[in-house]
């Protein structure tokens, strides 16, 4: 008897044992990732880099493991002859150096919109990391470039934007492979609101955008706020609705604050754009632990932003801006010249792009100038045509050349096109007839 009293103990041990490392083992499976991308280049871009090292430096220190942190970046910032502290990036004025220990994943030409969507749907045929994520997981993915209706940017000389059908594709994807329980997607770009109205499909995914579908977003600690240690930085900083989101996780207690909390706080504080929401509001509820790191919390490691202007620069306007500031600070006549000679040539790349637009506008309107300027100006509340749009934006690009960051506004000429019900060879012929074969 004592035998089997023996073994039924053993029995309820080896149970006990099974059941206990059953729980581990789930509660192991149970992760936190994240995606991070700064979609542009070029000095007069650097807000957009120190917004994603930030943003880097608040899931890590929330406790996301950086094995789990997917950044792509091109990197060309920190060690730009044209910023006054090697090395280091500022995302406010006296704020931390947010590039210090900030590892990105892809770096340079790697930074494409080809790479960005295999990195969401979890595809191994990416030249580096990508999500691994499993249905018990928690992703949060963020993006800050410049945008346009139903566009994103990528680095210049990166290759083509990404469109707003394959990214929520993308999304669609990635659920389909049970690559996320839920998953937070915030969107720093012009007219991002277009990105997500109607086309978000994927389940339990809550996407929050700067501005709505017809609005710019706006740079945040531009010149004359732009200073770092005495040092004028000659960039904004970072963007408002980037700010005004890290800052809050900057000081957030991220075992109580919801992401409902949170959003309401940027919407509040965000005053250049109106803040969007899209998607599942049940996300509202969970803490932003769960997504902008882990439910261990963290200390804060900043101050939370004044409210105001903070040197406030419409995003499409911020090289001019940035331009224009050069000319006034000019430490030599010499330099002046310089500085003025770079503004005009600016202003006038800018009116070559207006006009190429306006006379595709005005070809495919047959002459009509009140008909072209609603296609070129009209605002676009939603794409209701992704796919002519991707299409006819396609036919452009291949014909006049890659879009600058100034020229994504020229995206909304294409979504009026399409949402007008104008036929894609239409299209192709305006296009060829103001550009020709040349790509310029």
């Amino acid at each position: 008897s004592s035998q089997v009293f023996f073994k039924g103990v053993v029995r309820k041990w080896r149970s006990m044992k099974l059941s206990t490392l059953s729980m581990m083992a789930s509660g192991a499976s149970a992760a936190h990732w994240a995606v991070i991308m700064a979609g542009s280049n070029t000095y007069g871009n650097y807000r957009h880099q120190a917004d994603a090292c930030h943003a880097y430096q608040i899931a890590k220190g929330a406790g996301i493991p950086e094995s789990n942190i997917i950044l792509l970046a091109y990197d060309d910032i920190a060690n730009n002859s044209e910023n006054p502290f090697p090395g280091k990036m500022f995302n406010k004025p006296d704020g931390p150096d947010v590039y210090e220990g900030c590892k990105i994943s892809y770096k340079g030409s790697d930074v494409t919109a080809a790479n960005f969507l295999k990195v969401l749907k979890g595809d191994s045929t990416a030249p580096g990391p990508v999500l691994k994520s499993t249905a018990e997981d928690k992703v949060f993915v963020y993006y800050t470039d410049h945008g346009g209706p139903g566009i994103l940017g990528v680095p210049s000389g990166a290759g083509d934007f990404i469109h707003a059908s394959d990214l929520n594709d993308a999304l669609v994807a990635l659920n389909e492979k049970n690559g996320y329980k839920e998953l937070l997607f915030y969107l720093e770009a012009c007219e991002s609101g277009s990105i997500f109205a109607n086309l978000l499909k994927a389940p339990k995914v809550k996407a929050v955008t700067a501005a709505n579908p017809t609005e710019s977003s706006w740079g945040w600690y531009c010149p004359p706020q732009d200073t770092v240690q005495g040092k004028s930085i000659g960039s904004c900083l970072g963007d408002e609705f980037s700010v005004r989101w890290m800052e809050d996780a900057d000081v957030a207690d991220f075992t109580s604050e919801t992401v409902g909390q949170q959003v309401t706080n940027v919407t509040t504080m965000t005053t250049k754009s109106h803040v969007q929401q899209y998607g599942d509001t049940t996300l509202d509820s969970e803490v932003i632990g769960h997504f902008e790191g882990s439910v261990d919390g963290r200390r804060s490691r900043g101050t939370l932003g004044e409210t105001g202007s903070n040197g406030a620069v419409n995003s499409r306007d911020v090289e001019v801006h940035l331009a224009y500031y050069k000319v006034l600070r000019a430490p030599t006549p010499e330099a002046r010249k310089k500085a003025e000679a770079a503004l005009a040539k600016l202003l006038k790349a800018r009116a070559v792009v207006d006009a190429r637009f306006e006379k595709i506008a005005y070809y495919l309107a047959q002459g009509d100038k009140t008909k072209a300027e609603e296609m070129l100006e009209g605002p676009v509340s939603e794409l209701k045509n992704a796919k002519c749009h991707k299409e006819t934006l396609m036919t452009a690009v291949k014909t006049c050349g890659p879009l600058s960051d100034y020229a994504l506004r020229y995206s909304r000429l294409f979504a009026n096109v399409c949402n007008m019900g104008m036929e894609e060879q239409d299209v192709e012929t305006a296009v060829a007839k103001v550009c020709g074969s040349v790509v310029v």
